[in-house]
């Protein structure tokens, strides 16, 4: 089960949020504390927060703790670009529905990066910069990305019409420019810098 927070502005849109989401199965609502204002964030694994909040806490260096995912009215290129790179793990329209949310948590809490596909230049543009792995070429970039997905090299030879040996070196080439050690931070790299995108 992913503990989910829920601190927004609008009494109307948490409240909204808080009842169909705890409909979810796999997610459980974190709860207001008695005669409290705001959900008990550090006992949650994923929180969704306003936008102006999220500036606050990074502002006063109250960041960390849970995945966080922003909520925006209109989540534009630059507020996409700024939120993910102060940290957060996603960002999504207020107006987005319960099941897109749920989505979004779940892979939230599996370390993945969710934006909206209208912010997909942002996230281009934020890959691009040279401390997000610029050097990786098309090909080593979609070998991540199946990385990711848990494919052994044999079936991403399969998947992407390749030899295995041929995998083996774009894997070498890949944890040679991330600077990693093993697959797995690779993959933890490329996610963190928003390589791989749900």
């Amino acid at each position: 089960m992913i503990r989910v927070a829920v601190v927004v502005r609008s009494r109307s849109v948490r409240a909204a949020l808080e009842r169909g989401l705890g409909q979810r199965p796999s997610l459980v609502v974190v709860p207001l504390p008695v005669g409290g204002s705001a959900p008990r964030v550090s006992e949650a694994d994923v929180v969704l927060v306003d936008h102006h909040e999220w500036s606050r806490e990074r502002a006063t260096g109250e960041g960390g703790g849970p995945a966080a995912i922003v909520l925006a009215e209109a989540p534009d290129d630059a507020l996409v670009a700024a939120a993910l790179g102060d940290g957060a793990s996603g960002v999504l329209p207020y107006g987005a529905g319960v099941a897109e949310v749920s989505a979004a948590i779940e892979a939230a809490a599996a370390g993945l990066v969710v934006a909206p596909a209208s912010a997909r230049s942002a996230l281009a543009s934020r890959s691009s910069r040279p401390e997000a792995g610029a050097s990786l070429t098309e090909r080593e970039r979609e070998v991540l990305a199946l990385l990711a997905a848990g494919l052994p090299n044999r079936a991403i030879g399969a998947r992407l019409g390749i030899s295995e040996h041929t995998v083996k070196t774009y894997v070498a080439a890949i944890l040679d420019k991330l600077d990693a050690a093993t697959r797995a931070e690779a993959v933890a790299i490329g996610l963190r810098r928003g390589l791989i995108m749900l």
